[in-house]
């Protein structure tokens, strides 16, 4: 899900909801009313951080994605499936699920709506106030909102079209992934599999090094794929911030960084944290041909997209495009 500057500006909070819930009751305490006040700014930023996550989609049958539309073609089911959705979200019976409240917003931004359903834990902080005689007085507060990153353990922001239904996830508990809990809940699934988006940043990073040839090392510019390969043996998981640090190193540029991140964005895969499938990348070797005539042909992996070999009647016929040609 891709949302412009101008759209991010322009987003507003249409109705908002929260539900308390896996607080060790049977049921989640529902409310019918949780008026916003001043504080659409922090919700709203609460949602967009949700842009930066894994994407999936509405498995077949999603009864989730029943209810939010519903949402979307009434407005005045917006409490009642809100309701829905935290008695479904408060019947997981894991004690690892700490109390706190599941809330839903419906956003807006020009001619799209999007759903934002949120799961916030409740974080006990510490106020004081001082008295006129300089006395500090201590006040706990349990059920409170924080924007510390460990409070807001789920979220999704879901926008729903008929035939392209986009839904991006994070999942504090499992970055890279989502917990079988929050997968039931939404009732979705990946859009890329660990090995497409493996592939992808294979792709990306041969792209990159190509545009940027004249400013990297040799090291990096005639090892690409190889050096890919080992990055992906040594890794579980793919996170752009760390992996471009350890490919590029003191050589990746703001030029270089750049073209990495737009590379990710064009591929879709923006923000996606997964786990490398190292199956579906090889080390490559150097090919080496002979003609029966005896000509040996050596091509290094850097040099390999400019040879092509075509079968013809005649026989086969090698093209080698090259800059230059030196005679050793």
């Amino acid at each position: 899900m891709q949302l412009s500057e101008e759209e991010i500006e322009n987003l507003s909070i249409d109705k908002f909801i929260f539900h308390v819930v896996h607080h060790r009751n049977d049921e989640p305490i529902l409310l019918d009313e949780t008026p916003i006040g001043n504080f659409e700014d922090f919700f709203l930023e609460r949602a967009m951080e949700t842009l930066r996550g894994n994407r999936f989609i509405f498995a077949d049958g999603s009864i989730t994605r029943t209810l939010l539309k519903q949402v979307l073609n009434d407005e005045s089911q917006f409490v009642p499936v809100s309701k829905t959705l935290a008695q479904t979200f408060h019947a997981a019976r894991d004690k690892r699920i700490k109390p706190g409240v599941m809330i839903l917003m419906t956003l807006v931004t020009g001619q799209r709506k999007l759903l934002s359903v949120l799961k916030y834990d409740h974080e006990e902080a510490v106020t004081y106030d001082i008295t006129e005689d300089a006395k500090a007085i201590l006040k706990a507060i349990a059920n409170s909102f924080t924007k510390s990153a460990d409070a807001l353990q789920k979220s999704a922001l879901i926008e729903i079209v008929d035939g392209d239904d986009n839904i991006v996830v994070v999942d504090k508990t499992v970055r890279h992934e989502i917990t079988d809990f929050f997968r039931g809940f939404l009732a979705c699934k990946r859009l890329f599999d660990d090995k497409q988006m493996t592939q992808a940043v294979e792709a990306l990073v041969v792209e990159v090094v190509k545009n940027h040839q004249n400013d990297l090392p040799n090291d990096i510019t005639q090892n690409v794929r190889d050096r890919y390969y080992d990055t992906v043996q040594k890794r579980d998981k793919f996170d752009a911030a760390e992996f471009f640090a350890e490919f590029f190193g003191a050589h990746g540029s703001a030029a270089v960084r750049a073209s990495f991140d737009k590379g990710l964005a064009k591929k879709g895969i923006e923000g996606e944290v997964f786990k490398f499938d190292k199956g579906a990348v090889k080390k490559l070797r150097p090919q080496k041909y002979k003609t029966a005539e005896g000509v040996k042909i050596d091509v290094p992996e850097q040099a390999s997209d400019t040879v092509k070999t075509a079968t013809t009647a005649a026989g086969t016929v090698i093209t080698i495009t090259t800059s230059r040609l030196t005679n050793l």
